[in-house]
């Protein structure tokens, strides 16, 4: 009897410690890649990693080519906070930019917390290439957001650049007395502006229009040389005696205008002007001497 007692309780434990033996092996080796409790317990207990700050960017209509003499574009912001005072957003000068010093900046648009909806806003920018000492032409300029009212938060801040197409530069020119010119002779001023100086410069003068030529100096009535050296920024001034009557050419029986060309026979055509003149009919007395003279 007490034979088979000893018998159970060793065939009781034999059989426990197999149990426990494949639940620790169970628990070591799943379909799962051997996780066990343990890690299961600190993965299942592990908190969600926060969702990142949005990054603010902005979007322009146009960016390239801007017109020089001025252009309303629209800006577009995303991913804004929308906090503070809200948003400054304009045009500056690249190496003129600060956060805070409003005189570097060429235009200001101020987006108020309000105006910032999930993130986002849209405003109108006036950009004019040449502002002040400001020029965008000639350097690198962006559109810029700041935080508002001379905010720390840098967060807010972004830069997108732009650039200007240069304009078309016409010569122009003015003579100082265009009509009503003494038929005897008067001494007029002429003056030019958006002359690119280049080559040899230009020759000025009068000519009478149906005998025009740009390389025939001997249709010219009278002739002016301007060297490049004299013509700066474009501008240039000169003075012209003009007469009415000079050799084969009659302006008080035809047309005449003061001309420009770039000297020398060049082919360059850009520096082509004409300006019409007119001179007063001269009494019987007068006309009688320029014909004379002229002959």
């Amino acid at each position: 009897m007490r034979v088979s007692s000893k018998v159970a309780i060793i065939t009781a434990a034999t059989a426990i410690a197999a149990t426990m033996s494949m639940g620790v092996a169970g628990a070591q080796s799943t379909p799962f890649g051997g996780l066990n409790t343990g890690s299961l317990g600190s993965l299942g207990g592990s908190e969600p990693e926060e969702p990142a700050d949005p990054t603010p960017a902005v979007t322009l209509s146009k960016a390239t080519d801007l017109t020089a003499a001025g252009e309303t574009i629209t800006v577009s912001g995303t991913g804004f906070s929308g906090a503070g005072s809200g948003l400054y957003v304009g045009l500056i000068q690249d190496n003129k930019y600060s956060a805070t010093d409003s005189t570097a900046w060429m235009t200001t648009a101020w987006l108020k917390t309000g105006d910032i909806v999930d993130g986002k806003w849209t405003a109108t920018v006036d950009a004019v290439a040449v502002k002040g000492a400001s020029d965008c032409l000639a350097n690198t300029c962006s559109i810029y957001t700041v935080a508002a009212h001379g905010s720390a938060d840098r967060t807010q801040d972004t830069k997108t650049p732009v650039t200007f197409k240069a304009p078309v530069v016409v010569p122009t020119v003015t003579v100082s007395n265009a009509t009503g010119i003494a038929a005897a002779g008067e001494t007029v001023t002429v003056s030019g502006t958006g002359f690119s100086g280049a080559g040899a410069g230009i020759y000025v003068g009068l000519v009478q229009d149906n005998k025009y030529s740009l390389t025939d100096a001997g249709a010219w009535m009278t002739t002016t040389w301007i060297k490049a050296a004299n013509i700066v920024d474009g501008k240039w001034s000169t003075t012209v005696d003009a007469v009415a009557v000079k050799g084969a050419s009659d302006c008080l029986a035809n047309t005449c205008s003061i001309y420009t060309v770039a000297a020398h026979g060049s082919p360059d055509r850009t520096q082509d002007t004409k300006t019409p003149v007119a001179f007063t009919a001269p009494t019987p007395l007068v006309a009688a001497a320029l014909i004379g003279a002229a002959r």
